[in-house]
C-alpha cells in the first residue's frame, strides 16, 4: 500500500526558504561506497504547470543521478511541497497543494527494490489582476501629455488576465526600455509593488515611473583614435546638434561606423546622468584595424565558371583616412583590375572616387575588352544611397572577322533606396534602384544617347518564415547612332542567376552569326516562393521572363522555371538553382553567393 510521507497545504503567504545550498552541499560529501537505489518520479500535475515543475523541482531535476542515497532521497522529498509552493507563486497559485507518496518497486529478476514516487499537485485558486495602475512622474507629463496616455494605455498587464511573476518582470522591463529609448534616457522606476491578496485570489500591480529630463544630444567624444583625424569619425553622424536622444539613431550611428574600414569594434553610447542631460556628449569608443589588408579567395559560379581573386587595401592614404582598393579577379570568361581611391566623408556625407578598371571578356565567340576611368561624387546612408558620376569608356568587340572600338565620355546619376527588415535575408519590404545617364558626339563619344535603368524588388512575408520575392528590371537606350557605336558595359544582357534562369550569364541579346551581343532594351519579371525547413535550409520555387533586343518589333519572350535549394550561410545567402529554359528546352544550373544589400 502506498504511504503517504508528507502532505503540505501551504500557508498564505508563506515564503520558501532557500536550503537547496545545503542539498548541494550535503551532494558534495557523498561518496561513491554508499550509493543508493535509482528512483522514479511521477509527476501528477495540471498541464499548466507541468512544464515549469520538470524544468526546476530538484526531486525530478535530480532523478537521473546514481549518488542520491537514501538519506537525501528523503531530503529532497521533505524540501518538495515548500520548493512547489514557491514556483507555484510564480506562476499565480498561491494556495498550492502537495502530496507526496513513495512505495519501494521490487526488480523480478534483479532482486533490488527501487522507490517509485508520485507528486501530486493541487493548484487551487489562480490569483487574476484586480488592479494594474502606472503612474508617471517627472518632465514627461508636461512635456508629451499625449505619450504618457499612450503608455498607460500599452502598460502590458491588464485587469482580470492571470498573475504570473514572469509577466510583471517583463512589463516593468518593456516599458522602461520604451521610455529610455526616446529623449528620456534616464527614466527609472521609483517604485514597484505586487500586493497579493490570497483571501481574495487577487492582485493590486502598481508602479511610479519618474521620466527625469530631456536628453538632448551634443558633440561626439572619440576615445581610441590614433592614426585618423577625428573628421572621419564625426562625418559619419547624421544627428544634429541639440536634436532630442534617441536609440535608434546611436545605433544607426555605430552601424555606419563599423562598415567603414577603419575600425574593429565600434560602441557609441551616452551617459544617462540627470546632470548630464542637455547637449549630452555622443561618446564614441574605437579599436582600430591595421591599415593595410591583403586576401584573396578562390571560388566557382555558374556565371562566370572558376574564380580566383585577390585584393590589396590600404585605409590611411596620405595619413588622411583616404581608402586605396584593389582587386585582381581572373575568371573563365572574365578577367578584371580594378583600382579606387575614396576620400573620407565630408560634413554632407558625401565622399570623391576616383577609378580605374580594365575588364577583358571571352563569351561564346565574343571577344570585349574594356578601360574605365571614372570619378564619382557620392553619398551612402543606411538605407539610401546616390552617386554622381563621370565615367570615360573605352571599349573594343572582336568576332568572326568583326572589329569595332567605341568611347562614350558617360555622365550620368544612380540612386537606390532600401527598406527590408533584414540587409542579409530580407523577407519583408522593398529595394528600388534607378540610373540615367547620357553621352554626346560632341564630348569625345561615338555615339549620342541616353540611357536609363531601373530595378524594383518587393519582399512578402508568408506563415512564419516563408517568403515571395517579386522582382522587375527595365533599361532602354535612346539614340539615332548605331547600337555598336556604344560601348557594352552600358548596353544590357539577359540571362543568367540575376536575370533571367533556363539561360546562361549573358546568352540573350542581339544574335549575329551566331555570337550574341549586348542589346538597346532589357525588361525582365520575376516571382519566387521560398519555404524555409530552419533557419538555416529552405527551399524554392521561381518563375522568370523577360526579353533583351534592339528593335521593338516581333519581340520574343523568354521563359525560365525552376527550383532552387536556399541556405543562410555565415558569409551569406547561397542559392542552388535548377531551371528550364523555354524556348531553349533546356535545364540549366545556377549558383549564386552574396549579400543582397
Amino acid at each position: 500500500m502506498p504511504l503517504t510521507l508528507f502532505s503540505s497545504h501551504q500557508p498564505r503567504n508563506r515564503v520558501f526558504k532557500l536550503r537547496g545550498l545545503a542539498l548541494m552541499v550535503a551532494l558534495l560529501l557523498a561518496t561513491n561506497s554508499a550509493s543508493a537505489d535509482n528512483y522514479n518520479v511521477t509527476l501528477d500535475a495540471p498541464k499548466e504547470v507541468t512544464e515549469l515543475l520538470n524544468n526546476h523541482l530538484d526531486l525530478i531535476r535530480y532523478q537521473p543521478r546514481p549518488d542520491i542515497k537514501d538519506e537525501y532521497l528523503d531530503f529532497l522529498i521533505e524540501n518538495t511541497p515548500e520548493q512547489v509552493a514557491s514556483l507555484m507563486t510564480t506562476l499565480g497559485y498561491f494556495d498550492a497543494r502537495t502530496d507526496v507518496t513513495k512505495k519501494n518497486v521490487v526488480n523480478p529478476i534483479t532482486g533490488q527494490s527501487r522507490p517509485e514516487l508520485t507528486v501530486k499537485i493541487t493548484t487551487g485558486k489562480r490569483i487574476m489582476v484586480k488592479s494594474a495602475k502606472l503612474e508617471v512622474t517627472g518632465l514627461m507629463p508636461q512635456q508629451n501629455p499625449k505619450r504618457v496616455s499612450a503608455l498607460e494605455f500599452d502598460w502590458s498587464l491588464q485587469e482580470d488576465e492571470p498573475f504570473t511573476q514572469a509577466d510583471w518582470d517583463l512589463a516593468k522591463t518593456l516599458l522602461l526600455r520604451k521610455v529610455q529609448s526616446d529623449a528620456y534616457a534616464g527614466a527609472k522606476f521609483t517604485q514597484k509593488q505586487a500586493t497579493i491578496l490570497p483571501d481574495d485570489s487577487v492582485a493590486n500591480l502598481s508602479a511610479t515611473l519618474d521620466s527625469g529630463p530631456y536628453f538632448t544630444l551634443g558633440d561626439v567624444d572619440i576615445t581610441g583614435l590614433r592614426r585618423y583625424p577625428a573628421s572621419v569619425v564625426k562625418n559619419v553622424n547624421v544627428i544634429e546638434m541639440g536634436e532630442a536622444y534617441n536609440r535608434d539613431k546611436l545605433l544607426d550611428y555605430q552601424k555606419r561606423l563599423q562598415n567603414l574600414p577603419y575600425f574593429s569594434s565600434v560602441i557609441v553610447s551616452v551617459s544617462n546622468a540627470p546632470e548630464e542631460a542637455q547637449l549630452t556628449p555622443i561618446k564614441v569608443q574605437l579599436v582600430e584595424l591595421p591599415t593595410q589588408n591583403f586576401k584573396g579567395l578562390v571560388g566557382y559560379g555558374t556565371d562566370k565558371g572558376y574564380r580566383a581573386n585577390t585584393q590589396y587595401s590600404h585605409n590611411n592614404v596620405f595619413n588622411r583616412g583616404w581608402i586605396f582598393d584593389s582587386k585582381a579577379d581572373y575568371q573563365t570568361v572574365d578577367r578584371e583590375f580594378m583600382a579606387s581611391l575614396d576620400t573620407p566623408q565630408n560634413r554632407r556625407h558625401y565622399f570623391w572616387r576616383l577609378l580605374g578598371r580594365l575588364e577583358q571578356e571571352d563569351n561564346d565567340g565574343l571577344r570585349v575588352d574594356t578601360s574605365q576611368v571614372g570619378l564619382h561624387y557620392a553619398k551612402k546612408l543606411e538605407h539610401s544611397a546616390i552617386s554622381y558620376e563621370l565615367d570615360f569608356y573605352h571599349n573594343r568587340v572582336r568576332s568572326n572577322g568583326l572589329d569595332t572600338t567605341s568611347r562614350a565620355l558617360f555622365g550620368g546619376v544612380t540612386w537606390s533606396k532600401n527598406k527590408v527588415d533584414n540587409s542579409a535575408f530580407p523577407r519583408r519590404g522593398y529595394a528600388i534602384e534607378a540610373s540615367i545617364g547620357g553621352a554626346s558626339k560632341n564630348l569625345g563619344s561615338t555615339a549620342d544617347f541616353l540611357r536609363a535603368y531601373g530595378r524594383y524588388r518587393y519582399f512578402i512575408p508568408f506563415l512564419k518564415k516563408d517568403s515571395l520575392l517579386l522582382r522587375t528590371e527595365a533599361g532602354a537606350i535612346f539614340t539615332r547612332d548605331a547600337v555598336g557605336d556604344i560601348p557594352t558595359p552600358l548596353r544590357f544582357w539577359g540571362g543568367g542567376s540575376g536575370s533571367i534562369r533556363g539561360y546562361a550569364y549573358q546568352s540573350l541579346g542581339d544574335t549575329n552569326n551566331g555570337v550574341v551581343f549586348p542589346a538597346k532594351y532589357l525588361a525582365t519579371a520575376s516571382a519566387e516562393y521560398t519555404h524555409w525547413f530552419n533557419d538555416a535550409w529552405g527551399a524554392a520555387v521561381f518563375y522568370d521572363v523577360g526579353m533583351t533586343t534592339s528593335v521593338l518589333k516581333n519581340i520574343s519572350l523568354y521563359h525560365g522555371a525552376g527550383l532552387g535549394a536556399r541556405w543562410h550561410s555565415p558569409v551569406g545567402p547561397i542559392h542552388l538553382d535548377v531551371a528550364y529554359g523555354y524556348p531553349r528546352k533546356k535545364i540549366s544550373p545556377h549558383i549564386s553567393i552574396g549579400i543582397l544589400f
